[in-house]
């Protein structure tokens, strides 16, 4: 979806490519951090009934979809809800 008018892309990347280097890091690790808060929000609105490690893992399962096997998922999630 591109639904933000061309000039004012214009100006955001105007506005970040004035920051440092170090600003604009700090910048994506904090949208990285949002989401994750949104995402897990998300799912203890869905599942109240969680605990925080079945949250956890919930969260392993939402992030990485893609990019492990089913049974390596399964086995990584069971990992994180069964540790101390």
């Amino acid at each position: 979806m591109k639904d933000t008018p061309q000039d004012i892309l214009d100006i955001q990347r105007e506005i970040i490519h004035s920051k440092t280097d170090e600003e604009r890091s700090l910048m994506g690790a904090e949208m990285v951090d949002s989401v994750y808060e949104m995402i897990r929000s998300r799912i203890k609105e869905e599942g109240p009934e969680l605990s925080e490690k079945e949250v956890t893992a919930k969260v392993f399962l939402r992030y990485y979809q893609k990019e492990f096997s089913n049974k390596q998922k399964e086995q990584i999630a069971a990992f994180l809800i069964n540790t101390k």
